[in-house]
């Protein structure tokens, strides 16, 4: 990794720059997106949620070998 000198006035605008675009790049897609947030224990229902039983599998292996 390679050092590089600014100065600080120079460094302070990047870094207030780089705070705005991080603002304004997480805000975007939550208002065109509908972005949403799950609690840990949402989190933990879908991946209880997501499996599949042993039917489906050998089902599936069975499907994918014949190719």
């Amino acid at each position: 990794m390679q050092n590089i000198t600014l100065p600080k006035i120079e460094y302070e605008t990047l870094r207030k720059k780089a705070f705005l675009y991080e603002k304004v790049f997480k805000f975007v897609p939550e208002r065109i997106f509908g972005v949403e947030s799950y609690s840990e224990d949402r989190i933990k229902e879908f991946l209880k949620e997501d499996k599949v039983d042993k039917k489906t599998v050998k089902c599936l292996e069975k499907l994918l070998s014949s190719k």
